[in-house]
């Protein structure tokens, strides 16, 4: 079949968090199996076939060594990178770049030299899982910093002051291979982020213990790259009848990408929200678009959207211009009405222009330079109880940077539903196997996430905005920027906890379970 011949239609699948993004021999073999019978076919997979199947993340093993002069400057960080493919080669054979590059955080890193390898086993493949292994590379700076400021006698949160990139510094080129350019951080304030997160945190006393348990505190920068991948394209209609049609091709999973390219398009065009209808991943309105991954859509999905809408409105105003006898840059169209600007008595609904037949345009939004780097800083202030090893987060922060907001209450349910991810990463979730090699994990029975229970106190949020160039709408992506620094900053938390008790406790290991500090403590 010619790829023209067949459509596409992409239909609601819950959520994904990267699991979904790879393709499986089973989606294909479905398509055969139709094709030759001539009639619908359809592939359930059980609940344990999908937990053996489909992508894992995070089987890595990392081992890095940090330099510095005596005032806690860093001078570089060299190391090994193990990571696990699983049985095979899907895309997490993309994931240690990502690992590598997010190793440099926050901060100026004059030299890096850090030694992968990939490897093969009889295990479920690895994949892109939320994050897609930003969570490691930052959990490796953001742990060995903290191991860095006990060896020097530094308060943690000073050893970062000192070696955050700077707001004079950016744009702030890294060093790290990466395109042309190499990797660019194009936008932040790292300083400003620290301070929030220390502030919102407030004077609470991590010294001794609470009630018999034993009190820490930890924080983690972060800088997430976003907006990945060739473009998007984007098809706006108006009709006669007030109605508009947006049809985009990512397609979400729950992220709300209907609302948040409703909103693009009724900013830019001036056309009342509630009239705009978005159909996502349907071939026979777009053309190919990519998948929704690495925190794009509102980059990419946001722009092409906005490059539709700002085409139509031109239309538009041209059209009414002639019924208006004004000059198209005169006008001024709101809310789906058109005005000379200046004389808002002289005024026509936008449907008088629109023809009987509606208007109609496609534009594809093709970056030259797409990525834009969120950034964050997250600090936890957790309790361990030694008996029983449990962990409860008192209280966690989440200063963040996503850029220019399209919705505020959708980011900030990223964030919250991050962290519950980024908890799950730290104290709960595991792919386990017997010693025969048998998965253990393919189940809800067996394989332990994150429930409300578990998150307890809600994270309390600090946005701030800084500018970016890397697209003409300054969006940053905030799909994963909630998740990264968790791990980092409830193991610096944890560790800083059990030394109250053991002064040489270590934290290498996730998840951080029960049976897990117990050991540490009773060791």
């Amino acid at each position: 079949l010619k790829e023209g011949s067949v459509r596409v239609v992409a239909e609601d699948v819950g959520g994904g968090f990267g699991a979904k993004g790879s393709p499986f021999a089973e989606e294909v073999l479905t398509a055969l199996v139709a094709w030759r019978l001539k009639k619908p076919a359809q592939w359930v997979a059980s609940r344990s076939e999908d937990g053996a199947t489909t992508a894992q993340a995070h089987g890595s093993i990392i081992e890095v060594e940090v330099a510095s002069d005596r005032d806690g400057k860093l001078r570089g960080l060299r190391g090994k990178l193990l990571h696990d493919l699983g049985a095979y080669a899907g895309s997490g054979a993309g994931q240690p770049d990502i690992i590598v590059s997010h190793m440099l955080s926050a901060y100026v890193l004059p030299a890096m030299d850090i030694e992968s390898q990939l490897v093969y086993t009889n295990t479920v493949p690895s994949g892109f899982i939320r994050g897609g292994g930003r969570p490691l590379g930052n959990y490796a700076m953001e742990r060995v910093m903290d191991r860095l400021a006990r060896a020097l006698q530094i308060e943690p949160a000073e050893l970062r002051r000192r070696n955050l990139v700077q707001p004079e510094q950016i744009p702030f080129t890294t060093g790290y291979p990466a395109g042309r350019q190499g990797l660019v951080y194009d936008s932040g304030d790292y300083p400003r982020l620290l301070e929030l997160a220390l502030q919102k945190l407030g004077e609470v006393s991590v010294d001794g213990e609470k009630d018999g348990r034993l009190v820490g505190m930890g924080i983690a920068c972060c800088v997430e790259s976003t907006g990945f991948g060739r473009g998007e394209p984007a098809r706006l209609r108006v009709n006669k009848d007030g109605s508009a049609e947006l049809f985009v091709g990512s397609t979400p999973q729950g992220q709300g990408h209907q609302t948040m390219a409703a909103q693009v398009a009724a900013a830019r065009l001036g056309w009342p929200f509630e009239k705009i209808s978005v159909t996502v991943g349907d071939t026979s309105h777009v053309p190919f678009a990519l998948l929704t991954a690495g925190s794009r859509s509102a980059i990419q999905v946001g722009n092409a959207t906005s490059k539709a809408a700002t085409a139509l409105r031109k239309q538009l105003l041209e059209r009414a211009g002639e019924v208006l006898e004004a000059d198209a840059a005169d006008l001024l169209m709101e809310d789906g009405v058109i005005s000379v600007r200046g004389t808002p008595t002289k005024r026509v609904p936008a449907t008088q222009v629109v023809p009987d037949g509606g208007l109609e345009v496609l534009e594809k939004f093709d970056p030259k330079r797409g990525t834009a780097y969120s950034s964050g800083c997250h600090a936890a202030i957790v309790a361990v109880d030694p008996e029983t090893g449990q962990v409860e987060v008192l209280r966690y922060v989440i200063a963040h940077d996503t850029g220019k907001p399209i919705n505020e209450l959708m980011i900030e349910g990223q964030m919250h539903g991050g962290y519950a991810h980024g908890l799950g990463y730290a104290l709960f979730e595991a792919a386990l196997y017997d010693p025969d090699g048998n998965f253990r994990s393919a189940s809800f029975l067996d394989y332990t996430i994150v429930s409300t229970g578990e998150v307890g106190a809600e994270p309390l949020l600090v946005h701030i905005e800084t500018p970016t160039d890397a697209n003409p709408e300054g969006f940053k992506g905030a799909g994963e920027s909630g998740t990264i620094p968790v791990p980092a900053a409830i193991s610096n938390a944890v560790e800083d906890a059990l030394r109250k008790r053991k002064p040489d406790a270590v934290i290498d290991h996730l998840p951080i379970t029960s049976d897990r500090i117990v050991e540490i403590l009773g060791s």
